[in-house]
């Protein structure tokens, strides 16, 4: 025994690769003193990316020695997010230049930049729809004029200062307000808050600032023309649940938002609450609640098991509530006018619209507005378009025919219909577009989109692009496939998926354009 311990501790390097000292340098220069613990793993990924362009194999290496970290773990994690590319070699890479291909990109021309831009990659939807086509260089937006030349856009929001006041009874408030959730499921807040464990564990809250659904923008919007009101909410809530951290989880695509809130957050005073801000890289799936903790804790972007739910068992293990940018922004608007106000303006939220309308953006309006009227607050159609289609939350929410845009953009109306409203992504298709067209873009990017945890996602969304190519050929089999999707896949992702295909099938007629 004596022998045997000897010889296991006279190792000189552990298993795995080993880190040449060049590497090992590298790492400590950039770092210097980091915090380890494999929660802090994808923002030291992100610093390694913005300064080599790519995360070498070796400097992996010399980052999972540096944090006490398997080499797998590290590997685990960067291989998983598109924004991070590995490679053998230590050389630094140019930035990737990824090519918008969302819908509203797709109908403003990305598909020629993707082939007249050098060393351009196809990417899914970037959060700028209404100003499509969207390209990003590294961290940069660009506007291209043309294929050969490029302009910076994006400016950095202003943020003073931020009013922190605790704000009493505001639960009972919201729940007469019948607030809900923006980011998509459309939950009752005042609800949420009751489910949160309360059991003497540290609380956290998330701020889901992922919007990563195509043709959702307005939470970019908000941070952008009113950010003190997000952060006002942010406060709200964390004095309201007594929360000891709260994280914001910013896409990575919006880094004009990340510089604004790296510079201001820490100004801000909430008492007894730290507050981080933490980058997403790429990943669809991780606007999934329980996907965003797991990639918050360092870890591939997938979704849990339930139960535990978030409510008793989240970040860490620890009691965890998750709220979307928009859901923050109006819990500080009733604190601030009174649930009365908020139902005078008859539950009032704000809908993404871009495709093929004259005035694309952000609109703020009741949640009893129509798609029709919509489409007239963005101007009308644009020039030489008629109105044939629209998708009425991304592309997870479906695809009517227009007959269907008198139908309130409100929660629960186009579920029975078979499809949502979800974030109020509403995407306006015309006479130029083919709504199978859409539908193919759609499935490819769940197929790309899919963390592969769970078969009926994984291999379904894949077989349903190739089955898509005859769509009326393999109606049955597409419906058989669709059913096994939604009743077996772990997360929204894979459930939601054949609802783009499916609405197509059962809503649109000989009559009506497809």
């Amino acid at each position: 025994m004596a022998k045997k311990a000897k010889k296991r501790g006279a190792r000189a390097f552990p298993k795995g690769r080993h880190p040449s000292l060049d590497a090992r340098t590298q790492i400590d220069d950039l770092l210097g003193d980091v915090a380890k613990g494999r929660q802090h793993l994808i923002e030291h990924l992100h610093t390694l990316n913005d300064q080599f362009g790519a995360l070498s194999k070796d400097r992996l290496a010399a980052l999972a020695q540096k944090l006490g970290l398997a080499q797998v773990d590290v590997y685990d994690t960067a291989s998983f997010y598109a924004h991070f590319e590995i490679t053998d070699e230590n050389t630094n890479h140019a930035p990737a230049v990824r090519v918008c291909q969302g819908p509203a990109c797709r109908m403003a021309g990305s598909a020629k930049l993707l082939n007249d831009l050098d060393n351009a990659i196809p990417a899914p939807c970037q959060g700028a729809c209404e100003t499509a086509p969207s390209v990003m260089i590294g961290r940069s937006r660009i506007a291209p004029a043309t294929a050969q030349t490029l302009k910076a856009t994006s400016s950095v929001p202003s943020i003073s200062a931020v009013d922190t006041t605790p704000v009493p009874h505001i639960t009972p408030e919201l729940e007469r307000a019948g607030l809900r959730g923006m980011g998509g499921a459309g939950f009752p807040v005042a609800q949420k808050w009751k489910f949160l464990a309360d059991d003497g564990r540290d609380r956290v809250l998330v701020v889901n600032a992922d919007e990563g659904e195509p043709g959702t923008f307005k939470d970019r919007y908000l941070f952008e023309t009113e950010p003190e009101k997000v952060l006002r909410g942010m406060a709200i809530t964390a004095h309201a649940l007594d929360v000891r951290d709260a994280f914001i989880y910013l896409r990575d695509e919006y880094p004009h938002i990340y510089d604004a809130l790296h510079e201001a957050l820490p100004k801000l005073d909430i008492p007894n609450c730290r507050v981080h801000l933490r980058r997403g890289a790429g990943a669809y799936v991780c606007g999934e609640e329980s996907a965003l903790l797991n990639s918050l804790e360092g870890k591939r972007g997938q979704p849990r098991d339930r139960p535990p739910y978030p409510a008793q068992s989240g970040y860490l293990g620890r009691p965890t509530v998750t709220h979307n940018v928009e859901t923050l922004y109006w819990i500080a608007d009733i604190a601030e006018r009174g649930e009365q106000a908020y139902a005078d303006e008859e539950r009032p939220r704000f809908y993404s619209v871009s495709g093929r309308v004259k005035n694309p953006g952000v609109y703020r309006a009741p949640a009893s507005t129509t798609v029709s009227q919509l489409i007239e607050m963005a101007g009308g159609m644009a020039d030489g378009q008629t109105f044939t289609a629209f998708l009425p939350g991304g592309a997870s929410g479906g695809i009517f025919p227009a007959r269907f845009a008198e139908r309130a953009m409100d929660f629960g109306v186009f579920e029975e219909l078979g499809g949502f409203v979800g974030s109020g992504a509403l995407v306006v298709l015309s006479d130029q577009d083919d709504v199978w067209d859409v539908a193919r873009d759609m499935m490819d990017f769940f197929a790309h989109e899919s963390c592969g945890k769970c078969t009926p996602c994984r291999v379904g969304t894949e077989k349903m692009v190739g089955l898509l190519q005859n769509p009326h050929e393999n109606e049955d089999t597409i419906r058989v496939l669709s059913q096994t999707m939604q009743d077996a896949s772990i997360c929204g992702l894979g459930q939601a998926a054949p609802n783009p295909v499916l609405s197509i099938f059962n809503h649109f007629t000989e009559e009506d354009p497809s």
